[in-house]
């Protein structure tokens, strides 16, 4: 047996991916205390942690900047 199958599996790393892709914010945050709480504990999912962060934060920005140009365009319209 390997090292990684008697390792357990971090439960909130699936769910902060999920949230990452539909509420991106939420989903860097919980990314965030996942990747601390497997620093911690030793668990797997480290992988999965991450990439939830790194979307989470990229979608989150996207976010905002859409918002941003969106509104700018707005403005300029009713001037």
């Amino acid at each position: 047996m390997t090292e990684s199958s008697t390792r357990s599996s971090n439960r909130l790393a699936p769910v902060a991916l999920i949230l990452a892709i539909l509420v991106p914010i939420a989903g860097a945050v919980l990314g965030h205390i996942t990747l601390r709480q497997i620093a911690q504990t030793g668990e797997s999912g480290r992988g999965m942690a991450l990439v939830a962060t790194i979307i989470g934060w990229v979608g989150t920005i996207a976010w905002f900047a859409f918002w941003g140009v969106y509104l700018a365009t707005l403005g300029t319209l009713a001037l």
